[in-house]
């Protein structure tokens, strides 16, 4: 069963490398302007806000988390073959609103499919084992779209999603459903709020920092052509993080029993709003890749502990609900909160400004971020 949860991430984070570093330039490409394309990005994870904790929410309360994986991968699918044929901004505006809907529930059900099967198995430090599948294919198609098909991508971009998306239906029947079946009554999920201080804090921190990735990964392509990078440099950039992941996905088990949550977390937070400071300054292209090791910290730090952190902060009966939850404040208010104010700031001052917007987000996520882990009593947390 190993071997089909890691296919399914490995796709799935192939199709995200695709998307990602390049669903700005698409949008460059087909003429829209700064302004047009920083209403796309920022609107499309504004409806992950609503649709990511409702989806994860039935797949807790119905038990069908299989089911609903594949609808919103073949919903994707659709939307893609829509975003690329539509002929005008406000055709292009509604397939990418569908887009965001039917992609909400992936990344939080999968997780939470995940996370069941390594508790069945008693392996719950695996899971960055698993994740780091992610980085590879990451790094694989990021690479493979930037280095090659970069100058055609409007001919390409929306048929690569389709067809990963299609793949993605397929597996996710093969992923295993939790053998536990807990009970539901009206909507006592949103308990998990309403009752845990501590995650909402956490909540709060993550979506300051989720909106300096957001930032981040759609503008960082564009940023790269602007200091006159070549196709092939792009592609190496953008990929290099990912592959620089895996030896530290490898090293969270060994972290884990070294350090507490709390410290690898304000590890990623510190070293982000670093990052983007950098970026400011950087006049060459080649200089964007010794940073590449920062981002891989950050990602490490928020996007496989970060998930763990969550975990132990919510009843296992919300897992879904939890990280959709986390999710929603991660990668859809916080990306649309950052790539709304870049998309502005890059029509007005120019594609430098965006990572001044970002070292201001990442300080304000910094400080909520350490004001959530104080307010952790349990030194594992």
């Amino acid at each position: 069963m190993k071997i089909k949860t890691k296919a399914f991430v490995f796709i799935q984070f192939f199709s995200l490398g695709v998307i990602g570093p390049y669903l700005a330039v698409y949008l460059y490409q087909k003429d829209y302007s700064g302004a047009q394309i920083g209403l796309l990005l920022g609107t499309m994870p504004i409806v992950m806000v609503v649709s990511q904790p409702l989806w994860s929410y039935l797949s807790d309360i119905w038990n069908s988390r299989r089911n609903l994986l594949m609808v919103g991968s073949l919903g994707v699918a659709i939307a893609a073959v829509g975003l690329g044929q539509a002929g005008n901004f406000g055709l292009t505006f509604f397939f990418a609103l569908l887009f965001a809907g039917m992609r909400a529930p992936i990344a939080p059900i999968s997780t939470a499919i995940i996370l069941d099967y390594l508790e069945d198995i008693d392996s719950p430090d695996d899971f960055s084992r698993i994740r780091l599948w992610g980085s590879v294919s990451f790094g694989l198609s990021s690479l493979l779209l930037g280095s090659l098909f970069l100058d055609q991508i409007l001919v390409y971009f929306t048929w690569f999603i389709f067809g990963l998306y299609i793949i993605l239906a397929g597996l996710s029947l093969l992923l295993p459903e939790r053998q536990r079946v807990f009970t539901y009554s009206g909507i006592n999920g949103i308990q998990i709020i309403t009752e845990n201080p501590k995650f909402v804090i956490y909540l709060l921190a993550s979506i300051f920092v989720g909106g300096t990735m957001g930032v981040y990964n759609n503008f960082q392509a564009i940023f790269l052509q602007s200091l006159g990078a070549a196709p092939w440099l792009v592609g190496l950039t953008v990929s290099l993080q990912a592959f620089l992941e895996v030896p530290m996905m490898l090293a969270i088990p060994f972290m884990l029993n070294r350090f507490s949550m709390r410290w690898i977390l304000l590890a990623g937070g510190i070293v982000l709003p670093i990052r983007w400071l950098l970026y400011v300054f950087i006049q060459q292209p080649g200089w964007v890749i010794p940073t590449q090791l920062m981002h891989g910290v950050g990602v490490v730090s928020f996007m496989v502990v970060g998930v763990l952190f969550t975990d132990i902060l919510i009843p296992a009966k919300w897992r879904a609900t939890g990280q959709g939850v986390y999710g929603t404040a991660m990668n859809g208010i916080g990306t649309g909160l950052g790539v709304y104010l870049a998309g502005y700031f890059f029509e007005w001052f120019g594609i430098r400004s965006v990572w001044q917007i970002n070292v201001l987000l990442g300080l304000i996520g910094l400080g909520l971020l350490i004001w959530a882990v104080r307010r952790t009593g349990n030194p594992q947390k």
